[in-house]
């Protein structure tokens, strides 16, 4: 936390000298350090509540997000991704009229460096460096720009100079055929609307016109960002559809696994799917979907013994696809499975013993079948299962790319959509031990580079590679005396 202070404060004063040792500062100093402490004490309150919803989210997951060099990307469909990443290339270009050179005979006023769209906290694109995104991403969420565009912007400006630290080192290799960058100011010029949020980095000097004094944002290129922005709504709807669609990777409930869970639904719905089970016509499974069929079951889910409700199943595409889907197909089946909404079976036969009870695929119910519209059934099979075994047992993810200065997790909804009384457990304590194995991994690499030889000749004793944590939890309000609280036992590994 210390090191993101010290990195946005640079980024707004260039040094910490300037930050503290000009009299002017001194105000803004105030409200900058007021920002940061009722943020720190917010999230504080907010992870020792028992809430749920996207404040809780966001809580117990700030310990590890706002610290990794990273922030959380939106994956879009490849023509929505090309479609706004050629409206911000036409941006950058600058040949619009106004911005030309030729229009007015002189230099331009700044160059446009590279840009980020945002749309409700979430990155779409960026055209920055990784270094200059994070200072970007940094500066907007200590000033709450990010949440802001969460709720609805009716118009943001903002704009102030800025010192990025990937422009201004100067203690480069004095090489002849090295780029060196020019005696130049930096400008960030945000523009805000709706739920859009347009960053820019612009640049005064070298190749424009040198910026004297303190100038103001020029109303040309606040229109251009605002044209922008307005060209982009247009893609509201498919950015909305991609926020609400289902969570790909398929992502379970912990709650689900719970034997109590399923022993109280097994009854129901068996007796509800055995009514409505009608033979398919058609297989819709590929070769290479039927090939994971074979993979031996998973390890049984809690410690109190194997659960017989769910053998005999084999499932290799995600059944989770849309919210009327799911809606369609309800939550009790999923939890009678023990399975997930995204762990449906893709083509299993139902088997009738004494004891075992295997519930019918729910893609085998010519009714349902018959209900989805093309774009669920495509949906239905181009859902991802990371996990392998019987049942889809991922229950949250995140996957951080370094070089470019991104991450990728569930979103909001589809945390939210997984409810429970043990699964917002599982996501505190996710992120908490996310933390831990971090740390380790820092202390290996510092070890192995502070080390002469390592021993490579017995395996396992070189530097760490994986590491995990295994849980055990049960539901905390248990009001049955007689038996024993069910228990259910996870895994978080990095």
């Amino acid at each position: 936390m210390t090191a993101d202070l010290v990195r946005t404060l640079r980024f707004m004063y260039k040094s910490l000298d300037r930050a503290f040792c000009q009299a002017e500062n001194v105000p803004r100093l105030d409200h900058f350090f007021s920002l940061f402490f009722q943020r720190t004490v917010r999230l504080s309150i907010l992870r020792a509540s028992t809430g749920r919803g996207a404040e809780f989210y966001d809580a117990c997951s700030s310990h590890l997000i706002d610290n990794l060099p990273g922030v959380r990307w939106l994956s879009l469909p490849e023509d929505v991704k090309t479609e706004i990443d050629t409206i911000l290339s036409d941006l950058e270009a600058l040949d619009f009229a106004e911005l030309s050179e030729d229009y007015y005979e002189t230099r331009r006023l700044y160059m446009i460096l590279g840009t980020c769209l945002f749309y409700k906290g979430y990155l779409l694109a960026n055209h920055l460096p990784k270094e200059d995104l994070i200072d970007v991403a940094l500066y907007c969420r200590h000033y709450y720009l990010l949440s802001l565009a969460s709720e609805r912007i009716g118009q943001l400006v903002i704009w102030r100079e800025v010192f990025p630290g990937y422009h201004l080192v100067k203690d480069r290799s004095p090489s002849r055929d090295e780029y060196s960058p020019p005696e130049a100011r930096y400008f960030l010029l945000i523009v805000g609307l709706k739920h859009f949020m347009l960053c820019t980095l612009l640049e005064a000097g070298g190749c424009t016109s040198k910026a004297v004094g303190n100038p103001g944002p020029d109303y040309i290129y606040v229109d251009q960002l605002k044209a922008c922005l307005l060209q982009l709504e247009m893609l509201d709807t498919s950015i909305e559809e991609r926020l609400h669609t289902s969570p790909n990777p398929c992502l379970s409930c912990a709650d689900w696994f719970l034997p109590s869970a399923r022993d109280k639904f097994q009854s129901v719905v068996n007796s509800v799917m055995m009514s409505k089970l009608q033979t398919p016509k058609k297989a819709l499974i590929s070769d290479h979907q039927t090939s994971l069929r074979t993979r031996r079951p998973s390890p049984t889910r809690s410690s109190g013994g194997s659960d017989n409700g769910s053998e005999g199943v084999g499932e290799t595409v995600g059944f989770h696809s849309t919210p009327e889907l799911t809606r369609k197909v309800g939550r009790r089946e999923s939890q009678g499975s023990g399975g997930s909404e995204g762990s449906g079976g893709s083509g299993s036969v139902l088997k009738i013993g004494k004891k075992k009870y295997t519930l019918p695929n729910p893609f085998n119910l010519g009714s349902l079948r018959r209900s989805l519209s093309e774009r669920e059934a495509e949906d239905v099979y181009k859902t991802v299962k990371l996990t392998s075994g019987s049942e889809n047992t991922l229950f949250h993810y995140i996957y951080l790319e370094t070089v470019q200065g991104v991450f990728i997790s569930p979103t909001h909804r589809e945390v939210e959509d997984l409810s429970g009384s043990i699964h917002p457990l599982l996501i505190q304590n996710f992120h908490r031990c996310c933390l831990s194995i971090r740390s380790v991994f820092h202390q290996t690499l510092v070890e192995e580079r502070q080390s002469d030889s390592t021993c490579k000749d017995y395996a396992g004793l070189g530097p760490v590679k994986e590491h995990g944590v295994l849980f055990e939890c049960s539901p905390e309000n248990w009001t049955d005396q007689k038996k024993s609280p069910p228990k259910m036992s996870y895994w978080v590994i990095g």
